[in-house]
Protein backbone atom coordinates (compact mmCIF):
# COMPACT_ATOMS: atom_id res chain seq x y z
CA UNK A 1 0.00 0.00 0.00
CA UNK A 2 1.49 3.39 -0.72
CA UNK A 3 2.04 5.57 1.78
CA UNK A 4 -0.94 8.31 0.15
CA UNK A 5 -2.96 5.96 0.73
CA UNK A 6 -2.07 5.07 4.13
CA UNK A 7 -2.06 9.10 4.93
CA UNK A 8 -5.85 8.86 3.35
CA UNK A 9 -6.85 6.76 6.45
CA UNK A 10 -6.16 9.06 8.77
CA UNK A 11 -8.47 11.84 7.09
CA UNK A 12 -12.18 10.89 7.89
CA UNK A 13 -14.48 10.21 4.70
CA UNK A 14 -16.98 13.03 6.39
CA UNK A 15 -17.36 15.61 8.77
CA UNK A 16 -21.34 17.09 10.43
CA UNK A 17 -22.10 20.39 10.47
CA UNK A 18 -24.51 21.75 12.95
CA UNK A 19 -27.44 22.97 11.14
CA UNK A 20 -28.91 25.21 14.76
CA UNK A 21 -32.79 23.60 14.82
CA UNK A 22 -32.39 21.90 11.60
CA UNK A 23 -30.01 18.80 12.11
CA UNK A 24 -26.73 17.99 10.74
CA UNK A 25 -25.15 18.04 7.59
CA UNK A 26 -22.81 15.56 6.43
CA UNK A 27 -20.27 17.38 4.50
CA UNK A 28 -17.20 15.39 2.07
CA UNK A 29 -13.42 15.70 2.93
CA UNK A 30 -12.80 14.72 -0.33
CA UNK A 31 -12.72 18.36 -1.61
CA UNK A 32 -10.44 20.75 -1.94
CA UNK A 33 -11.03 23.73 0.50
CA UNK A 34 -8.43 26.12 -0.29
CA UNK A 35 -10.53 29.80 -1.34
CA UNK A 36 -11.72 30.05 -5.19
CA UNK A 37 -11.57 26.15 -5.94
CA UNK A 38 -14.27 23.79 -5.97
CA UNK A 39 -12.64 20.64 -6.91
CA UNK A 40 -14.33 17.73 -5.39
CA UNK A 41 -12.53 15.27 -7.21
CA UNK A 42 -10.34 12.80 -4.57
CA UNK A 43 -8.77 11.28 -7.76
CA UNK A 44 -7.18 15.28 -7.63
CA UNK A 45 -6.11 15.14 -4.31
CA UNK A 46 -2.96 14.18 -3.06
CA UNK A 47 -2.22 13.78 0.54
CA UNK A 48 1.56 14.82 1.28
CA UNK A 49 2.80 14.67 4.68
CA UNK A 50 1.32 14.27 8.00
CA UNK A 51 2.22 15.14 11.64
CA UNK A 52 1.37 14.28 15.00
CA UNK A 53 1.03 15.80 18.68
CA UNK A 54 -0.61 14.35 21.63
CA UNK A 55 -1.24 15.65 24.89
CA UNK A 56 -3.22 14.33 27.93
CA UNK A 57 -6.51 16.36 27.11
CA UNK A 58 -6.17 15.87 22.90
CA UNK A 59 -4.37 14.72 20.05
CA UNK A 60 -3.74 16.51 16.75
CA UNK A 61 -3.20 15.73 13.32
CA UNK A 62 -1.89 17.95 10.49
CA UNK A 63 -1.92 16.26 7.33
CA UNK A 64 -1.06 18.18 4.19
CA UNK A 65 -3.23 17.60 0.88
CA UNK A 66 -1.85 19.09 -3.03
CA UNK A 67 -4.51 20.06 -4.62
CA UNK A 68 -3.69 18.97 -8.42
CA UNK A 69 -6.50 21.43 -10.24
CA UNK A 70 -5.81 24.73 -8.50
CA UNK A 71 -1.67 23.23 -7.78
CA UNK A 72 -2.23 25.04 -4.08
CA UNK A 73 -1.42 23.04 -0.98
CA UNK A 74 -3.73 23.09 2.69
CA UNK A 75 -4.27 21.24 5.67
CA UNK A 76 -6.59 19.58 7.44
CA UNK A 77 -6.28 20.05 11.28
CA UNK A 78 -7.69 16.97 12.77
CA UNK A 79 -7.98 17.59 16.86
CA UNK A 80 -9.63 15.07 18.81
CA UNK A 81 -10.49 15.94 22.02
CA UNK A 82 -10.26 13.03 24.47
CA UNK A 83 -12.04 13.97 27.37
CA UNK A 84 -15.10 16.00 26.47
CA UNK A 85 -18.11 14.40 28.96
CA UNK A 86 -18.07 11.16 31.05
CA UNK A 87 -20.78 8.80 29.61
CA UNK A 88 -24.42 7.92 30.79
CA UNK A 89 -24.24 5.11 33.98
CA UNK A 90 -26.45 3.11 32.24
CA UNK A 91 -23.90 0.27 32.18
CA UNK A 92 -24.23 -3.14 34.12
CA UNK A 93 -23.61 -3.04 37.90
CA UNK A 94 -20.56 -4.95 37.46
CA UNK A 95 -19.07 -2.61 35.07
CA UNK A 96 -19.68 0.49 37.42
CA UNK A 97 -18.12 -1.42 40.16
CA UNK A 98 -14.80 -1.86 37.90
CA UNK A 99 -14.67 1.64 37.88
CA UNK A 100 -14.03 1.34 33.76
CA UNK A 101 -15.92 5.07 32.99
CA UNK A 102 -14.06 5.78 29.82
CA UNK A 103 -14.53 9.42 28.60
CA UNK A 104 -16.59 10.68 25.81
CA UNK A 105 -14.10 12.03 22.83
CA UNK A 106 -15.32 14.42 19.96
CA UNK A 107 -13.13 15.52 16.82
CA UNK A 108 -12.83 18.81 15.03
CA UNK A 109 -11.73 19.47 11.80
CA UNK A 110 -10.21 22.40 10.44
CA UNK A 111 -8.73 23.86 7.22
CA UNK A 112 -5.43 24.94 6.88
CA UNK A 113 -3.49 26.66 4.18
CA UNK A 114 0.35 26.05 3.29
CA UNK A 115 1.18 28.42 5.93
CA UNK A 116 -1.11 27.27 9.13
CA UNK A 117 -3.78 29.80 8.95
CA UNK A 118 -6.85 28.91 10.00
CA UNK A 119 -9.50 29.07 6.75
CA UNK A 120 -12.11 27.93 9.04
CA UNK A 121 -13.87 25.33 11.06
CA UNK A 122 -15.28 22.52 8.56
CA UNK A 123 -17.17 19.93 11.02
CA UNK A 124 -17.48 17.51 13.50
CA UNK A 125 -16.24 13.65 13.71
Amino acid sequence: MSSNNKLWREVPGYVFVALARRGMEKISLDQCFLPNCDNKDINKLEPLEMKESDTEEKHIKHIKIKCHECNGIFQFKLETLKKVAKPSSKGSKNEQKEGEEKALSMGIAYALDEEGNNLGHIGYF
